[in-house]
This record gives structure tokens, sequence and C-alpha cells, in this order.
């Protein structure tokens, strides 16, 4: 089996730098240029996909749409892999929110949740539950998996055995995948491509703090 796990194309909020989280917004016009981009390398590749899921968020959903031809109302939704709920914090910009949004991307195991909001150890625990599904499935099928960025990265990190402080050390643009295939009986990494040249994460502006 191989999993291909993409993050979606971007959205205006992602430009803003606003969070998003459970916001049910469609992708920008760059968002679905990304997608046909995306759509076009795999083609090229000769890759074709048995089954296509997706974060029931419309982001995702209409950028494995995009990519895989399939209408959004055939497309598998995923409810343990929608985005992090960031409760009240939900639409604000990023940067406009201090130590603790600091810490939420640079030094996770310090962040706290505020009432409303999901915490990590239970956004990691939902997309865990997930992983080790999908571990059991047919072994012959190529799958399309459309996350959200903090869904994505949870994922790399568990499959990569790397702990939950590294989880935004590495990049992962819109539109950018890893594959996760089963070897010697657990789903790990395989391949990279993360496409760090389209990322809307807002690392930098904490990293010049």
């Amino acid at each position: 089996m191989e999993l291909y796990i993409m993050r979606h194309g971007q959205t205006a909020d992602n430009k803003k730098h606003l969070l998003q989280g459970r916001k049910n917004i469609p992708l920008s016009n760059e968002g679905v240029e990304q997608a046909m981009q995306a759509k076009a390398d795999l083609d090229a590749e000769g890759i074709r996909f048995d089954r296509v899921c997706a974060s029931p968020l419309k982001r995702a959903m209409q950028t494995a749409s995009l990519i895989t031809g399939v209408d959004e109302s055939d497309i598998e939704p995923i409810e343990e892999i929608i985005e992090y709920d960031f409760g009240p914090l939900e639409g604000k910009r990023v940067e406009d929110l201090g130590e603790n949004m600091r810490a939420f991307f640079m030094d996770p195991e310090a962040y706290i949740a505020p009432d409303g909001a999901e915490t990590y150890d239970e956004m990691f625990e939902r997309v865990e539950e997930y992983l080790k599904r999908m571990e059991k499935e047919d072994p012959d099928e190529r799958i399309l998996v459309v996350a959200h960025g903090g869904t994505l990265h949870a994922m790399y990190q568990l499959l990569n055995g790397g702990p939950m402080k590294d989880m935004w050390k590495q990049t992962i643009g819109n539109c950018g995948y890893f594959i996760a295939s089963v070897v010697d009986g657990t789903l790990s990494v395989v391949d990279r491509r993360f496409k760090e040249e389209n990322k809307t994460l807002p690392l930098d502006s904490f990293l010049k703090k």
C-alpha cells in the first residue's frame, strides 16, 4: 500500500497568516493553480489512485477533487485528519497572538491550548488512530489522502518516529506531500516532496523575534 499524504492548496486565510482551523473556506485562485500543478506532476509520473480520501473541510475536498477528477461527493471523508481546532483563536492573525502562539510552532510541548481549543495530545491521538487503521488496509492500493498543515505535520512525525517538539522543523508547502508505505509490518515514510517554495506558515516571523 502507498499513501500519498498531501497538504491542501492555498487559501486566502493561509496567505494572510490567519488561523483557519475548522473554518470551512475554499481554495484561493492560487490554491486551485497549485492543485492543478500537483495533478500535472502526478500525471507525468503516471500516478493513479485506487482511493481518494480527504479531511471533510472544503479546501481539502476541493484539492483532492482537482487532483484526481473525482467528484467531491465521491471522496471518502476522514474526520480524524480534520485540521486542529483552535477554538477562540480561530480567524486571528498568527503574529498578533503573542508568546503562547509562538510556542505552538516553536515549542509545541510548552503550548497551552485555551479553553474551547484542542490540545496537541488530542490531535495526535486522533491522527494516530487513523494511521493505525490504514496500516491494515489493502496492501495493493495506492491512496491519496489530503489533509492540513497541522494534521499533516503530526502524521509525518508519527510515521517518521520524531518527537512532537520537532513537528514544525520541516516545511510542507501547499500541495506538498510525502509517501508512506508498510515496511516490515509498520507504516513508514518512504519518500517526500514538500514543496517548500509554497510555504505559507508564518514561522519566519517567529524566528525573527
